[in-house]
């Protein structure tokens, strides 16, 4: 929702409604949860919102291209308005190898700072008119030292490819390897996340939620 912050400015507020009511025009991407305990779904979706801002915040505070973050209160993140277009109502561009390697460095300096998206695809990528690119949603964001980091990597990176293929006939042979492009950190963000407050306990328990509640929805969806 847009909405007017305190001194009238135009700002993004995001609910993380999941489960009963998001997301459901991706439900086969992302089945977060179609919980019928209330509870359950209510935590997680607090969760959610506190690990987005988080995670917007040190990005943001490191110069990645993220929307700027403003406040978290409950399951509601508010942010900085955006000028661009998200890439999946994109056409057409005139160089589409050059916004390519654009979202692949993205991926390679987001994986340096010892983070990888999860979730780095055509809908969480805004492009404006000059090609600058802004990436959102972060409830997926992982540590590059998480068990499954090298599959979610690989997976980020194959979004990528397989859209451009797709959308811009366009494909590359050039293309990051996690255990070649990603296993080399300048930074620790996932380190600062943790310290400023998103513990890894915190992320544990929003990560089992994912899964128990994924595989209700998948038991609901076979009954």
């Amino acid at each position: 929702y847009i909405v007017a912050g305190e001194d009238g400015e135009q700002v993004v507020a995001k609910f993380a409604r999941l489960g009963r009511i998001s997301f459901r025009n991706i439900k086969n991407t992302r089945d977060y949860l179609r919980g019928r305990r209330t509870g359950s779904w209510l935590y997680l979706s607090r969760l959610a919102a506190a690990k987005e801002f988080a995670f917007m915040k040190a990005l943001h505070e490191n110069g990645f291209p993220v929307p700027r973050p403003i406040d978290c209160s409950r399951h509601v993140v508010v942010m900085g308005l955006v000028d661009g277009t998200p890439l999946c109502q994109i056409t057409a561009v005139d160089q589409p190898g050059v916004l390519y390697s654009r979202l692949m460095d993205l991926i390679v300096r987001l994986a340096a700072a010892g983070l990888i998206h999860g979730d780095f695809n055509e809908f969480n990528l805004l492009v404006n008119d000059v090609g600058d690119i802004t990436l959102i949603d972060f409830p997926q964001m992982v540590s590059t030292q998480h068990i499954n980091a090298e599959m979610y990597f690989n997976r980020d990176v194959q979004c990528i490819r397989d859209f451009f293929r797709k959308r811009f006939q366009y494909e590359s042979k050039a293309y990051p390897v996690f255990a070649r492009d990603a296993t080399n950190q300048t930074m620790r963000l996932d380190v600062q996340v943790e310290a400023s407050g998103f513990s890894k306990t915190l992320q544990e328990q929003f990560e089992a939620l994912l899964t128990s509640q994924s595989a209700e929805a998948a038991n609901d969806n076979d009954n």
